[in-house]
This record gives structure tokens, sequence and C-alpha cells, in this order.
């Protein structure tokens, strides 16, 4: 019985250090790329679309929960070719749980707004419309999983000493 302990303890260790590390891998491979979009080229561009997009879950708690994410839909010119992109700032877009929060930030792009679009000279394809700004989601998820993983240790050695203490 001791062994399946033993093996539920460090799987549980090792999934939740696996998802808080992967976690910080994303959040510095996003701030690595926001910090390289602050020397891309800039060129004008125009709002095409923007809207709150609302996603629903279900929670057992709460019942029907509510996210948001601001959606800004943009076109701009390189060489001849024009293209179109939805991101704000480099990486992952987060939804949050203020829908007022995301409707300011969809407030400062209504559509046929000019705005100053930045490209990756290399891939013109890759925009963003903030430049040097990713989200910080990556980094507090990687840190609360790598926390619970040590904690999930340090119940384990606890458990291994008190047992050994006891014999």
């Amino acid at each position: 019985m001791e062994s399946i302990g033993f093996i539920c303890f460090v799987g549980l260790t090792l999934i939740f250090a696996a998802v808080g590390g992967f976690a910080l891998w994303t959040y510095f491979k996003d701030r690595q790329k926001a910090e390289a979009s602050k020397q891309w080229m800039a060129v004008n561009g125009r709002v095409v679309e923007s809207r709150v997009e609302v996603r629903e879950g279900y929670d057992e708690d709460q019942g029907t929960t509510r996210s948001y994410a601001p959606h800004v839909e943009y076109e701009y010119e390189v060489n001849g070719t024009v293209y179109r992109s939805t991101k704000l700032q480099a990486g992952t877009r987060v939804f949050v749980s203020s829908r007022g929060r995301a409707e300011a930030e969809v407030a400062r792009y209504a559509p046929g707004t000019p705005v100053t679009v930045y490209c990756d000279p290399a891939n013109p394809a890759e925009a963003v419309l903030q430049p040097g700004k990713s989200s910080k989601a990556g980094l507090v998820i990687g840190i609360v999983f790598l926390v619970i993983s040590g904690m999930i240790l340090c119940l384990f050695l606890i458990t291994v000493l008190i047992g050994a203490a006891a014999k």
C-alpha cells in the first residue's frame, strides 16, 4: 500500500510541476516576443471590427459563468500585401471576469479608427497594436502550480519522516 501512496504523491507532484513549468515557459516566451515587438516596424492600419467576445462556462457553485475578452480586428499593408490580425499584444488572449475592462479596451478601437500596427519585418503577418505588452496569466498560473507542487512534496516528506519516526 505504501508504494501506491508514493506513486500518487510523486505523480501529483510531477503533474503540478509540469503544468506550472509549462505556464512559466509560455509566459517567458510571450514576454520575449513582447520585448521584440517594441523593435518591429510600425505601419498604418485601420480597425475593421471591434466587439467584446463572451465565453460561457458552468461552475457547480456559481452556475453559469461568463468571461470576456476584447476582439479587435484590424488590417494593414506591407509591401503591397494587405494583412489582417486580431492580436492586441504578444501572447495568448486572456479572458477576464470584468465585462467593463473588456469594453474599455474595445472602446479605444472603434471600427474605422486609424491605428499604428507593429509588425514583425521577418513575418509581416505577425502584428500587434500594443508593443511591449503581454499577459501575466502564465506567470501567475505557473507560480501557483509550482507552489502547490512544492506543498505536495513537503507533505510527502513530512509523511515519510513521521512514518520513519514511528517505526
